[in-house]
């Protein structure tokens, strides 16, 4: 007879326990599924921790003050990437207001605000964690850059509203999801950005935080020479046109975006 915390630590109860009841083959397996278990356990243990110690480290803090936190983080991905480290902090502003514990309705996670999804396409164990979560980030923008010929008004309206909804508006081809919906089956032709309100107001106000901070073009690194060129010489499908006081009030309230 085993009781029951004996067999909970012991490998040789697990292996005899496992030897009577199923057999001498099945005995290796069922150990091999306990130590997995265990190593499962005690990684979502350790990430739970971590998030729970992010979350402190931002108790009380200001707007800014979170921003200054995963500053960082920003700039070290956004050289990796080579794409401007101000794209980053516009996302993070406007997805999660630099939070790190910020959970949508819709399933999305950290400060990025990283869906399943994208979390596993790009390797994210914990989307909580900011080093983790800023780095896919910079990588989803940088794939949805060369997706979308360097047409920063879609892969913002993409990171908003998904790359598969983009390019249904952007081709006027209907899109069925896995669920059965269909995306735009009129076959609508909007040159990408969907006619959806919220992505619409998501790319005129990441656009409007760009244009109130400061010029692409007078930052010297190689990452703003690239991104000045992609933003000065296009087209955008928003002429984004907003009255000074509500551009003064976003300029107060962003102004760390622009930090050098």
């Amino acid at each position: 007879m085993f009781r029951f915390a004996d067999w909970l630590i012991d490998d040789r109860a697990l292996s005899q326990l496992s030897c009577h009841g199923c057999g001498t083959l099945l005995a290796p397996l069922l150990v091999t599924m306990f130590h997995t278990l265990m190593r499962l356990l005690a990684l979502m243990a350790l990430l739970a921790i971590t998030a729970n110690a992010q979350t402190r480290n931002q108790v009380g803090l200001s707007l800014p003050e979170r921003a200054r936190q995963l500053e960082p983080y920003f700039v070290d991905s956004a050289r990796r990437y080579s794409i401007d480290p101000r794209i980053l902090r516009i996302l993070c502003f406007m997805e999660s207001r630099y939070r790190v514990n910020a959970v949508s309705p819709k399933g999305a996670r950290g400060p990025m605000q990283l869906m399943p999804d994208t979390a596993r396409r790009y390797g994210v164990i914990n989307p909580h964690e900011p080093k983790q979560a800023i780095e896919a980030a910079a990588q989803y923008i940088r794939d949805l850059l060369a997706k979308f010929r360097g047409r920063l008004d879609l892969a913002l309206a993409a990171y908003n509203a998904g790359e598969g909804t983009v390019q249904s508006f952007l081709t006027g081809r209907p899109l069925v999801l896995p669920s059965g919906r269909v995306i735009n089956p009129n076959r609508v032709f909007t040159g990408g950005v969907p006619p959806y309100k919220e992505t619409q107001n998501y790319v005129r106000q990441a656009f409007t935080i760009l244009r109130v901070s400061a010029p692409l073009a007078s930052r010297s690194t190689k990452t703003s020479t690239l991104t000045a060129a992609q933003f000065g010489n296009r087209d955008f499908t928003f002429d984004v046109t907003v009255e000074d006081s509500t551009s003064k009030a976003l300029a107060e309230q962003t102004a760390f975006i622009a930090v050098p």
